[in-house]
């Protein structure tokens, strides 16, 4: 799935209900932003500066701390790594964890069926 820097933005600030444009310092804002920053260095060519630009910083510095820092320090909280990761997975295209839990759930069933099965074949 393709997306723009523009959607990717669109989707955190709707799914977070924030303005990444917003300055604020708060963990509520700068994890967000460390996660728009992450996937568009993954799957945009925007460079450091325009990432910057894009929501409304002047210097490309404050992008590279947040990637090499802030990204690590938020994966620690479990809301946004499972944010980001169910983010990646839909950007590449792979099912989400509760589709893949889903899946699993019924191939366990069938499994037991199966060894049920045998089970009855040895006792009878």
């Amino acid at each position: 799935m393709e997306m723009t820097p523009l959607e990717i933005r669109k989707k955190i600030e709707f799914d977070f209900d924030i303005v990444l444009k917003n300055q604020c310092r708060l963990r509520d804002y700068v994890y967000p932003r460390s996660i728009y920053f992450r996937l568009c260095r993954e799957y945009t060519e925007l460079t450091l500066q325009e990432l910057a630009e894009s929501v409304g910083l002047k210097t490309h510095a404050t992008v590279l701390r947040s990637l090499n820092f802030t990204f690590y320090d938020m994966l620690y909280e479990n809301k946004y790594k499972n944010y980001y990761e169910k983010f990646r997975r839909q950007m590449e295209g792979n099912p989400t964890l509760e589709h893949e839990n889903k899946l699993l759930k019924i191939q366990v069933q069938e499994l037991e069926r199966v060894v049920e099965g045998y089970r009855f074949k040895l006792i009878g």
